[in-house]
């Protein structure tokens, strides 16, 4: 099962005794009559690089700054990697013109200034100091109407289908000093308890505690990093999602629970490799598998991402890591001896270009299998459009996705775990999904986005080995078996207030038709399916 609280504690001891260290000594300047300028009198200094902890994934600052990079306003942030350095956001905001924002974005803008007040006041500054720690708490509460976090596949029968008010509770430390940096995000939330996809609902499992016995917390993210300008390595769990805009990666995304793992990042904004590794517990056997992932990007010009990604599984009763099949390189394959490890490898092709002003085109194609004979290959893919400038202050979006098979599991018979159990990766397979959405942001604050989904579901279970061709004459390559359908038209939203302790209020209300609910023939539901949240927040406090 997931690791209880205790686990990231260390990460933040260590961050705490780094802290203690001194910030870099201010350069001393020397007059005009001792040297000649190495520059040009109007080029800006050359900025020191420091270390920054990241902006997590479910801050509000992400979805005005995916509109930003659709409408090219922002170059410096990949559109596929996620989460950015704090300070990389605050380096980004210096590239907007204050001129071309709508009175929205201009509010936002002015909100984000204030949020990375101190990471502005570093560049701006070259010689400050930036040893640091920000501390921050919220509370409040959130309502599920039923308890599948996935929207589209609700749980309408059972335990998991009653609407639930459920506690929310967050305690968040960052900081950063000299090379590191780091995190500590400590939440308790009702859904630890109630979560469809975990047996009995359980995502961390009860434990013995004075007066409460049933605690269901976790540290969601625990992190240290080193970093210089042209490396990083990481130790221990951080959200991440490599997916287009507002598409959870294929091989990494926010929608599963965080885990501990190793990872790094290689080269410049233009090129870089970054991945990971991790040993996670199995649920079905009691051993463990070893997952490993590697991304390259490519940004030859600012319109253009181009990026080659793979993940591997591999374990087994007794089976050690085969550092064979984790390296950088694996998606070519080079693992040695086949038959002694069996694996499962997944890579992924994406690709974004900003065609025009007005005009954004994105796809991503999925590759998926085993090492075992016959099992190649499972695909999949997606392909979108954005349109940035069809309304100022908006975008809009159409996406469509495929997936035959997602499994991140080798063939063997005793491993039936999933992706939400492994806690990396897209978790649906089986499926066609068609998508129009828009993004507005009208107030400071304030983020709405209407939205058209339709889905299309077979009976594909990525548990199991999908059977030959010619078993399944009558299927199509893709869907299997009796094929459930939804749409669903749907607001989400999200608005935090200003002043010292805001409001933060996220909702998803929906409407779901569903056909052949749960592949069950005639079986046809019209369901109100939402979430709501609201939370009141701390003031940000720096030291």
């Amino acid at each position: 099962m997931h690791r209880t609280a205790t686990s990231g504690l260390l990460p933040t001891l260590l961050l705490l005794i780094l802290f203690a260290g001194p910030g870099p000594a201010r350069a001393q300047e020397s007059s005009p009559e001792e040297t000649e300028p190495a520059v040009e009198p109007d080029a800006p200094p050359k900025q020191p690089f420091r270390a920054s902890p990241y902006l997590p994934l479910e801050h509000p600052a992400y979805s005005i700054l995916e509109y930003w990079i659709a409408a090219g306003r922002i170059t410096s942030l990949s559109p596929f990697v996620r989460p950015y350095r704090r300070v990389d956001v605050a380096q980004a905001l210096l590239e907007l013109v204050p001129v071309e924002l709508s009175g929205g974005e201009s509010a936002w803008l002015d909100r984000l200034r204030a949020e990375l007040a101190r990471e502005l006041a570093w560049l701006a500054d070259p010689g400050a100091s930036h040893v640091g720690l920000s501390l921050e708490a919220a509370a409040g509460a959130r309502y599920y109407s039923q308890t599948h976090r996935d929207p589209l596949r609700p749980e309408l029968d059972g335990e998991f289908s009653d609407g639930r008010l459920l506690e929310d509770l967050r305690l968040e430390l960052d900081g950063q000093a000299g090379v590191v940096a780091g995190a500590f995000r400590l939440w308790r939330q009702g859904i630890y308890r109630h979560d469809a996809q975990y047996p009995d609902g359980r995502v961390t499992p009860p434990r013995e505690a004075f007066i409460v016995d049933d605690l269901s917390s976790r540290v969601e993210e625990g992190y240290l990093e080193l970093q210089t300008r042209h490396a990083r390595v990481f130790f221990g769990r951080m959200y991440r999602d490599w997916g287009a805009p507002y598409l959870d990666g294929f091989l990494r995304s926010a929608y599963a629970y965080s885990e501990e793992e190793i990872g790094y990042r290689v080269g410049t904004d233009r090129v870089f490799v970054t991945g990971m590794f991790a040993s996670y517990p199995d649920f079905g056997a009691d051993t463990a598998h070893y997952v490993s992932m590697h991304r390259l990007e490519i940004r030859p010009i600012d319109a253009l991402v181009i990026s080659l990604s793979e993940a591997s599984v591999h374990g087994g009763p007794g089976q050690n890591v085969d550092f064979r099949i984790v390296n950088p390189i694996s998606i070519w394959q080079i693992s040695g001896d086949e038959e002694k490890t069996a694996y499962n490898k997944i890579g992924v092709l994406d690709a974004w270009w900003h065609a025009t002003p007005g005009l954004n085109v994105y796809g991503s194609l999925l590759a998926d299998a085993t090492n075992r004979e016959g099992s190649c290959c499972q695909m999949g893919g997606s392909f979108g459009i954005e349109l940035p400038r069809l309304m100022s202050g908006w975008v809009w979006r159409a996406n469509a996705t495929a997936i035959q098979s997602l499994a991140y599991r080798t063939d063997l018979p005793w491993e039936e775990y999933s992706v939400q159990r492994i806690g990396i990766g897209w978790d649906k397979v089986d499926l066609y999904l068609f998508t129009l959405e828009a993004d507005g942001f009208p107030l400071a604050g304030l983020w709405l986005g209407p939205r058209l989904d339709v889905q299309l579901m077979g009976e594909g279970d990525f548990r199991q080995l999908r059977p030959p061709a010619e078993e399944l004459p009558d299927y199509p390559r893709i869907l299997s078996g009796q094929t459930e359908t939804t749409v669903r038209p749907s607001i989400s939203g999200r608005w935090r207030s200003g002043g010292r302790f805001p409001a933060d209020l996220r909702w998803d209300l929906g409407v779901n038709f569903i056909s052949d609910y749960d592949h069950v023939p005639g079986d046809s539901r019209t369901e109100f399916v939402a979430t709501v949240e609201g939370l009141i927040r701390t003031p940000r406090w720096t030291f």
